[in-house]
């Protein structure tokens, strides 16, 4: 019994330190926008292949992103669901059709391609403030608290970070903004659980409307309230959660 009291006093007790337990962020009230977000009509969208060919992605797409929704966009690999996001995000230019943003609409957009587009000499702090000059450190470190980002890790260098660190700066300038429309693709691929859950958590709380493309199926369960399915170059929309696009889809199987 003696060595074995001696072994628990030799196990290292790990003390989350106090800023790290409390990571829940109250985001700014977004700007409120007109009530049709996005109206999509007939979009249709096709790549040049580098031997000059055109590679149809998909065509026909029309339908209404409403404020307040939060819309999973889902099809199978090669679908053109993240083509979709880039043409609303303002990436890319449709082929042909057309889409009109909102009265008052804000739309940020994350992909893995904005982990590339940070400055890699600047800290995370340094990154962070650049989209919210005017606020005081408090704010900014409380965001970033909320980004599982505490103390010192705070001055690291944005070219020091991992993917999943680089994608949780992203996220966090995403949201420091006054921004209305979420327009996210796989926005959890390189976090680890809790990074997860912040996220989940921040995304129900979040007042404004958003589109979202994700092969975490916990995520889409706990957050969408409406599906667009793009299938066989086409887009079906589901009034109803995940699990009533999943009930549909495997009726109709």
């Amino acid at each position: 019994m003696q060595s074995r009291v001696k072994k628990i006093d030799k196990i290292e007790r790990i003390e989350i330190p106090p800023e790290e337990r409390v990571v829940k962020f109250e985001f700014a009230e977004p700007p409120r926008s007109g009530d049709d977000v996005v109206v999509m009509d007939n979009l249709a969208k096709e790549w040049q292949l580098p031997d000059g060919t055109l590679k149809p992605v998909f065509s026909g797409v029309s339908g209404i992103v409403r404020r307040g929704s939060k819309i999973a966009l889902v099809g199978v690999n090669g679908a053109g669901k993240s083509t979709l996001l880039k043409i609303l995000a303002g990436q890319t230019e449709p082929t042909s059709g057309s889409f009109t943003l909102g009265a008052n609409v804000a739309a940020g957009y994350f992909s893995q391609h904005a982990m590339e587009l940070l400055d890699p000499k600047k800290t995370i702090f340094e990154t962070v403030q650049d989209v919210m000059p005017l606020a005081n450190i408090g704010v900014i470190r409380n965001l970033l608290g909320a980004f599982l980002f505490s103390g010192d890790t705070v001055d690291k260098r944005i070219e020091n970070l991992s993917g999943g660190e680089k994608s949780r700066v992203v996220l966090a300038t995403l949201l420091a903004r006054p921004v209305n429309l979420l327009v996210l693709d796989e926005p959890t691929n390189h976090l680890d659980i809790r990074s997860r859950e912040i996220l989940l958590d921040a995304l129900k709380d979040f007042a404004g409307t958003v589109l979202l493309v994700s092969h975490d199926r916990h995520f889409l369960r706990s957050l969408v309230d409406r599906v667009f399915e793009i299938d066989h170059g086409e887009m079906r929309v589901y009034e109803g959660n995940y699990e009533y696009y999943l009930s549909k889809v495997n009726g109709e199987a």
